[in-house]
């Protein structure tokens, strides 16, 4: 009997001690993403997300982890500072670190990457670098005028705009939107202040500045050449097809492929693209992708003429039979009747280093997905 409660108690805590050192299982979410502008006038939060199984999906700190923020401009070597615990993000857990102000002045560029560290085995997970352009700030004031379309969405009050500048909240409080002559439309008009940033994300609120739209950010960069009015062409509700009598339609069928480059990437099962519109299941079911060339998957939608427009397309890929979400953001493609009549694009996963041959547009042989809304 003292035997196999011996062998008992082993066995758990084997499997304890399975679970505290297994290695981090993803980590990513960087923000300010890839691409980003920065002004050398105030330091810069970076922030970055992990995740462990049974680790971070706890309150708190996850036990072990430890994050590191390198950085490097194109005037200066790579040098680190500690990331500290921020907030739960769901079952991640989000880290923050700072690029001081000093190591931005002077430089064009800025080059970050994140690394966390797990003491319970002593590895390592090192996240994709991402770079932000230095650029300067606004040389005198601009005025903005913003225009929002409902596009038929109800609201039980005035929107508002709301973004990442001071002028316009610093997503904290919107800036309400006054009624125009045209029925559901609506506008503003935003100064922002000499010496600020001239690159800022925003979007709109509803229902008297209290309901968020579910889309991704609206991402603008002002002009620094001393422009002091600019007028933006009017936004929609959620990126829908934009009515208020201002909408256009497409002249002719417009085919769209979406190609993922899955090269040096698992994948346990099928890969399927997936977006912000029904022909892309609407961020609910993906739509398959089909293995077009080595490692290279594709699904094309065909969006017939007649479909308003324009129509701002988010979307991404998921993999192991359509289960696993990439970690990147949202990608996006505007159809409009710029586009050629058949448009592929092409990622990697993750945005990752894969790459793969391109391959010709087949649609006979590749079962083109038609468009089934208007």
């Amino acid at each position: 009997m003292k035997k196999l409660l011996m062998l008992t108690a082993c066995v758990m805590l084997l499997g304890v001690a399975g679970n505290a050192f297994a290695m981090i299982d993803w980590a990513g979410n960087v923000w300010p993403p890839d691409g980003h502008d920065i002004v050398p006038t105030s330091p810069v939060d970076v922030y970055a997300q992990v995740y462990k199984d049974l680790v971070t999906g706890d309150p708190g700190q996850g036990v072990g982890i430890n994050g590191v923020l390198y950085y490097e401009t194109d005037i200066a070597a790579e040098t680190s500072v500690p990331m500290f615990f921020n907030t739960d993000v769901g079952a991640n857990d989000e880290y923050t670190g700072q690029i001081p102000q000093a190591a931005l002045l002077g430089a064009n560029t800025v080059t970050v990457r994140v690394v966390f560290n797990d003491e319970t085995d002593g590895t390592e997970y090192v996240v994709t670098p991402v770079t932000y352009n230095v650029i300067p700030v606004l040389p005198v004031d601009v005025t903005v005028r913003f225009y929002l379309c409902m596009s038929g969405a109800e609201t039980t009050g005035e929107p508002c705009v709301i973004g990442s500048a001071a002028e316009i909240g610093g997503w904290g409080a919107g800036v309400m939107m006054m009624a125009h002559g045209t029925p559901e439309l609506y506008y503003v008009e935003v100064t922002f202040l000499a010496g600020g940033n001239p690159s800022f994300e925003y979007k709109y609120k509803k229902d008297l500045c209290t309901t968020w739209e579910s889309t991704a950010n609206r991402l603008v960069t002002l002009p620094t050449d001393g422009t002091t009015f600019v007028e933006f062409a009017a936004d929609s509700w959620e990126f829908l097809p934009i009515t208020c009598g201002m909408g256009n339609t497409l002249e002719e069928d417009k085919e769209i492929c979406f190609q993922v480059c899955m090269d040096g990437v698992e994948t346990l099962g099928g890969v399927c693209t997936i977006g912000g519109i029904p022909e892309l299941g609407n961020w609910g079911v993906g739509t398959p992708a089909t293995l077009v060339g080595l490692d290279l998957f594709q699904t094309c939608v065909t969006f017939p003429a007649g479909t308003a427009i324009p129509l701002n397309i988010e979307y991404k890929f998921k993999k192991d039979a359509c289960e696993t979400w990439e970690s990147v953001g949202n990608r996006l493609i505007v159809l409009d009747n710029s586009l050629d009549t058949e448009t592929t694009v092409t990622h990697s996963w993750d945005d990752g280093p894969g790459v793969c041959l391109p391959v010709a547009i087949e649609e006979a042989s590749w079962g083109t997905i038609k468009g089934m809304y208007r």
